[in-house]
């Protein structure tokens, strides 16, 4: 699949560079995470608004159609937590004899995810009027970041064993690269000015089949799903180089 990324972004730029009439320039902000299919209990989860910048092409065709790739540098984060209470056998020492009782423990996760991405959407774009819907394909290229976080295991309900810390970074188990759907719309607030909002769900999950170590938290799978709202930035070529142009 990276080799298909570095291709897209290769043809991209050369249709870019031989047809391209406008550019746009976007900032704004995303709001989301990797959503799992199934809810799992006792976890929570609080999204932290990410920041979303790039730029991106349009390459008409026909009067209300038109090929938009785009290049953009999206910031995610997340933090979440959950309690995870199992029965276990737990072994005693009394006077010098070792016996073994029926007992429980509960693990309290808590970690914080930080992503980097480069996003590559390729959008068709349908035009009435002054607004614009987009729908496509999208590839994310995963470039840095972190999802760390411990896990306190206390057991029964805590003071007669110490409580076990374990520390854990998942961010090996997340999935470098990947792929989904973006449906959006951009209508016009000001001369080259722009609003635009955008939806993404990817088609695969979130972690990497049997990367993620199973700490109990259930085996429901997660996919990145995103809101996105920005301004955009219109420069148009072409009409530049029609009032150029000798009379």
């Amino acid at each position: 699949m990276k080799k298909l990324v570095y291709t897209i972004l290769i043809l991209c730029c050369a249709l870019s560079n031989a047809f391209t009439q406008k550019i746009s320039i976007g900032l704004g902000i995303n709001y989301g995470g990797p959503l799992p299919t199934e809810a799992v209990d006792s976890a929570s989860g609080k999204i932290i608004p990410g920041l979303t910048a790039g730029i991106s092409f349009s390459i008409p065709f026909g009067k209300r159609f038109s090929f938009s790739p785009a290049f953009y540098y999206s910031y995610h984060g997340l933090e979440y937590s959950q309690s995870i209470t199992q029965d276990t056998i737990i072994t005693i020492n009394i006077d010098n004899i070792n016996g073994q009782v029926p007992s429980f423990y509960t693990a309290y996760v808590n970690g914080n995810m930080r992503m980097h991405y480069i996003d590559i959407p390729l959008l068709l774009t349908y035009r009435i009027e002054k607004f614009q819907f987009m729908i496509g394909p999208y590839f994310s290229v995963l470039i840095a970041g972190k999802d760390a976080g411990r896990v306190r295991v206390v057991i029964g309900k805590g003071g007669f064993f110490d409580d076990y810390i374990e520390y854990f970074d998942n961010f090996k188990a997340i999935r470098k690269l990947e792929s989904g759907i973006v449906l959006g719309s951009n209508m016009p607030i000001y001369k080259k000015l722009s609003i635009e909002m955008k939806v993404s769900r990817s088609l695969f999950s979130f972690y990497r089949p049997g990367a993620l170590p199973d700490r109990g938290q259930g085996g429901g799978k997660s996919y990145n799903t995103y809101v996105y709202m920005g301004l955009i930035y219109k420069i148009d070529f072409g009409k530049k180089s029609k009032q150029n142009s000798p009379s």
